[in-house]
């Protein structure tokens, strides 16, 4: 950092870093519209307010996958490993949560609820094989967004359960909920990104 606060100029290398990850968002966003676009004629428009924090956070889930899919083909053969479970982690989290909103008009409910059970189940281990092969650094910044993720909750459950109380909000659906923890994933890891300095591009050996 350059005195009096400026940030010193970035390097060749970290310039095309930083290229490369506006390609990166670039190209998941255009691939993400697509399959919205694709989809549209088989997803009816939520009429509920849960129900369309569940569609946001599905395919917020869903995004960030497909960045990170981006990101791992674009990368070189160093980068971390467990590529395919770090991918597949946020699509089975992603599919849980959009299921039940696309499948009642597609399967049976039971049958429906049996694969959100299983892909839950799989997304749990999925992410318990990338903890397994992760870095100390990525250890760190898994356990600080599980404990934003659960600070954030905390309060905004004791905040609205207080008001629900005292007759000043109406009650929430577990349903709402589980939306509203989906969504908050995403800006909480990456805040935590963030303070870990993750946004910077590297530095030159």
């Amino acid at each position: 950092m350059a005195q009096g606060g400026a940030r010193e100029p970035l390097t060749p290398s970290q310039k095309r870093f930083k290229r490369r990850s506006w390609i990166i968002g670039w190209i998941a966003a255009a691939i993400f519209l697509v399959v919205i676009l694709l989809l549209d004629p088989v997803m009816h428009r939520p009429k509920r307010l849960d129900d369309l924090l569940a569609l946001i956070g599905g395919f917020l889930m869903l995004q960030m996958a497909l960045v990170m899919a981006v990101s791992h083909f674009m990368a070189p053969a160093e980068m971390p490993r467990q590529r395919l479970s770090q991918v597949l982690t946020p699509v089975t989290s992603g599919a849980a949560v959009i299921l039940p909103l696309i499948g009642p008009d597609l399967i049976d409910p039971r049958l429906n609820f049996a694969i959100v059970i299983a892909l839950v189940a799989l997304s749990f281990w999925l992410a318990w094989r990338v903890w397994r092969t992760a870095d100390e650094l990525h250890r760190a910044i898994v356990r600080d967004s599980y404990m934003v993720n659960y600070f954030v909750l905390a309060t905004a459950l004791w905040f609205y359960a207080t008001g629900e109380r005292l007759g000043l909000f109406s009650a929430a659906t577990s349903w709402g909920w589980l939306a509203f923890a989906v969504i908050i994933t995403l800006p909480c890891s990456l805040w935590v990104s963030y303070r870990r300095g993750l946004d910077l591009p590297p530095k030159d050996d």
